[in-house]
């Protein structure tokens, strides 16, 4: 009974409201801004004339005017290209809500690894903070736990790094902040710019290149203007990139007997190394120039990268193991001007 007077109630009041509308359509016969059918959808989602909402108990449900939910996988803003990696000498704090004794703060050594307590080495090379967090919880989860809630985050970043090689005085490493971005026209004048004799000079950028094992196909462009004039174009580096610069002119002046062989990968100061006049350049003597190799690189799977004079690329593989061991002359290998020595890391069986 008591729904029905309710009902009774609304309908009385529904009766009323269209009396009240047509006595309001009556007076303003002749204004054309009268929305009859927006009046009537109003009267019937609960609303009063003057756009308040009806409250009674029997009032229909308000509309929702929220925005529809992203789609599926959608992220919730874009990635950022300079995301900051894990690096050698980095500092990441770990904490795991299911083992509160692996929670601390760890270096990261020379290979990228930290050492997580009773877990034992973890790789955590290159990869951004949330990638790391998925890496520690995999491996927890595949040896100690059914679940494992993770959290990482770099506490101190180490620098990032990027190369320049080629015609240029200073030819080495160039250190930047940690996801940080350095112009080419601060890393040639960081280079010590470019050598006098160059002439036509241009530059090839390798996005990525220290991490690469071809690290000489790249985007290039000219350094000079069409009047001759030095001109540098607009472009930011970033970690791993690699800049070399050459010449496109063929008589572009060297020095005598002189060979510039350009050395990446794992070694501790990557670069170009030069032999002058009479002086050895084999494997051999370049390993002497490098100071060895670190830990961490795979002697066994060093590679020469050469060019003849079509412009075809040869792969030659050198085991400088034998070589640094034994010392016989027969194990080495002869270097050529312009080769590119390649030096792999060591793959070792962790996390």
């Amino acid at each position: 009974m008591r729904g029905l007077a309710g009902k009774e109630r609304m309908t009385g009041v529904r009766l009323v409201g269209l009396t009240i509308l047509l006595f309001l359509l009556a007076g303003c016969a002749t204004k054309k801004d009268v929305d009859v059918s927006r009046l009537l959808m109003d009267l019937e989602q609960g609303k009063s004339l003057d756009g308040a909402r009806y409250t009674g108990p029997d009032a229909p449900e308000a509309p929702s005017t929220s925005l529809p939910p992203p789609p599926a996988g959608a992220s919730a803003g874009a990635a950022k290209s300079e995301d900051i990696t894990i690096q050698p000498d980095c500092l990441v704090q770990v904490s795991v809500k299911e083992d509160r004794q692996l929670e601390g703060s760890y270096t990261v050594n020379e290979i990228g690894a930290i050492e997580f307590g009773y877990v034992g080495p973890v790789i955590l090379y290159n990869m951004t903070e949330k990638q790391a967090e998925q890496k520690v919880r995999e491996v927890l989860e595949s040896r100690y736990f059914r679940m494992a809630t993770v959290s990482l985050r770099i506490l101190k970043a180490s620098y990032d790094k990027m190369t320049v090689l080629g015609a240029v005085n200073k030819p080495g490493v160039i250190k930047i902040g940690a996801g940080d971005t350095i112009s080419l026209n601060d890393a040639l004048l960081r280079a010590g710019g470019l050598r006098p004799a160059i002439k036509g000079a241009k530059v090839r950028i390798i996005r990525g290149g220290l991490t690469k094992a071809v690290a000489f196909e790249g985007e290039e462009h000219v350094l000079v203007s069409e009047d001759g004039k030095p001109s540098v174009p607009d472009i930011k580096l970033k970690n791993n990139d690699v800049v070399y610069v050459f010449s496109s002119d063929a008589s572009t002046p060297t020095e005598v007997g002189e060979k510039e062989i350009y050395v990446l990968g794992e070694v501790s100061k990557p670069g170009v190394y030069r032999f002058v006049g009479a002086e050895a350049c084999s494997m051999m003597h370049l390993l002497f120039k490098i100071g060895g190799l670190p830990p961490y690189a795979n002697a066994k799977g060093i590679k020469i990268m050469r060019r003849d004079k079509n412009g075809n690329e040869q792969e030659i593989k050198v085991n400088a193991e034998d070589i640094l061991k034994e010392g016989r002359p027969e194990d080495d290998v002869l270097l050529e001007n312009g080769d590119r020595i390649v030096v792999p890391a060591r793959r070792i069986s962790l996390f």
